[in-house]
C-alpha cells in the first residue's frame, strides 16, 4: 500500500514539476509578446528561455515552441527599427539580417517581404552617409549592395551617378545615368526620370560649349546629338547643330536640323529670323536656290534682315 502512495506521489510531483515548466514557456513567451515593441532585445532574452525550456520538454511543448519561433523574427526587425532611430545603421542592419535568417528558418515570409525590402533602403542611406563625408568609393560599395538586392530601387541609381560625377568619372556618370533613366521609366518615377534627363542634357550641352571653344565642330555635333536624346523637343539644341553642321558645310544635315527647330519653334517672326536664315544658308550651299529664296524672306526680320535682304538681292529671288 505504501509503495502505491510514492508512486502515485511521485507522478504528481513529476507532472507538477512539468506543468510547472511548461508554465515557465508559456509566461516568457507571452511576456515577450506584450513587451516586444517596447523592449525588443528584453523580449528575446524572454523568447529564448522559452525556446530552451520547449527544446527540454520535446514534442509536449511543440505548441509554445511554434509560436515561439513565429515571433522571433520580428523582434528581430523591431530591434532593427530601434538602431535605427538610434543612428546605429551596422547595428540595423545586423538586426536585419538576423530577422531575414530566422524568417528563412521558421517559414515567416511575411518578415522575409519586409526585411527584402528594408535593406536596400538602408544600404541607400548608408550610401548617402558615405557621400555627405565625401567618400565616395564607400558610398559606391553600398549603393551598388542596395541595387543588387533590388535592381529596381531608383534612389540608389542617383547616388551613384553623383558619386561618379564627384570622382571624374563622366563615363560611369553617364552609364549610371543612362541606367537611372530605364529604371524610372519601368516605375514610371516622373520627378526622378525629368531630373535625370535634365542632368544628362546639362552634361553633353556643357561639353558641346568647351568643344565649341575650340572649335572642334564635329566634335560638337556629337555631343549635340547625344544631349538631344534626353529632349527631343529642345528648340535650341537644333539651332547648335543647324549653326555647327553649316560651320562644318554639311549642308543636309543642316538643313535637317534648321527644319526641326522651325518645327517645334513657338517664336515670333523676329525670333524664328535666325533659324529661317541658317535654313536659307543649307540650302543655298546646296544650290537650291527657290528653297533658299523662300526662307531668306522668313529671316528678313530683326538683326537678320539686312544679310537676309543681300542674298534675295543676290540669288534674283521672285
Amino acid at each position: 500500500m505504501k509503495a502505491k502512495v510514492l508512486v502515485l506521489l511521485l507522478t504528481v510531483l513529476a507532472f507538477s514539476a512539468f506543468s510547472q515548466t511548461k508554465k515557465e514557456a508559456y509566461d516568457a513567451y507571452n511576456n515577450a509578446v506584450s513587451t516586444y515593441k517596447q523592449n525588443p532585445k528584453g523580449a528575446l532574452d524572454d523568447l529564448n528561455k522559452s525556446l530552451d525550456i520547449c527544446k527540454q520538454l520535446g514534442e509536449d511543448a511543440d505548441e509554445v515552441r511554434v509560436a515561439v519561433e513565429g515571433l522571433i523574427p520580428s523582434v528581430y526587425f523591431q530591434q532593427a527599427m530601434v538602431s535605427y532611430k538610434q543612428k546605429d545603421l551596422q547595428g540595423t542592419l545586423d538586426n536585419l539580417e538576423k530577422a531575414k535568417e530566422t524568417a528563412l528558418q521558421y517559414e515567416n515570409n511575411s518578415i522575409v517581404d519586409r526585411v527584402d525590402k528594408t535593406i536596400p533602403k538602408l544600404y541607400n542611406v548608408m550610401g548617402n552617409s558615405k557621400f555627405k563625408e565625401d567618400k565616395f568609393d564607400e558610398a559606391i560599395k553600398n549603393y551598388s549592395k542596395a541595387i543588387a538586392i533590388n535592381p529596381d530601387y531608383v534612389d540608389p541609381y542617383v547616388g551613384l551617378t553623383l558619386s561618379y560625377e564627384k570622382m571624374g568619372n563622366d563615363d560611369k556618370m553617364i552609364e549610371t545615368l543612362n541606367k537611372t533613366i530605364e529604371i524610372a521609366e519601368k516605375n514610371n518615377n516622373a520627378e526622378v526620370l525629368s531630373n535625370t534627363k535634365i542632368k544628362a542634357k546639362a552634361f553633353y550641352l556643357k561639353k558641346a560649349d568647351e568643344a565649341q571653344k575650340e572649335k572642334k565642330y564635329d566634335e560638337v555635333v556629337a555631343l549635340l546629338d547625344d544631349a538631344i536624346k534626353y529632349d527631343e523637343y529642345d528648340t535650341d539644341i537644333y539651332r547648335l547643330m543647324a549653326i555647327n553642321y553649316n560651320r562644318l558645310e554639311r549642308w543636309e544635315e543642316g538643313i535637317t536640323a534648321a527644319s526641326k527647330a522651325l518645327e517645334l519653334s513657338k517664336g515670333t517672326a523676329d525670333q524664328k529670323a535666325e533659324l529661317y536664315f541658317l535654313l536659307a544658308t543649307a540650302y543655298q550651299n546646296s544650290n537650291k536656290v527657290n528653297e533658299a529664296c523662300e526662307a531668306y524672306k522668313n529671316a528678313s526680320y530683326g538683326a537678320f534682315k539686312p544679310n537676309a535682304d543681300y542674298q534675295i538681292k543676290q540669288l534674283k529671288c521672285q
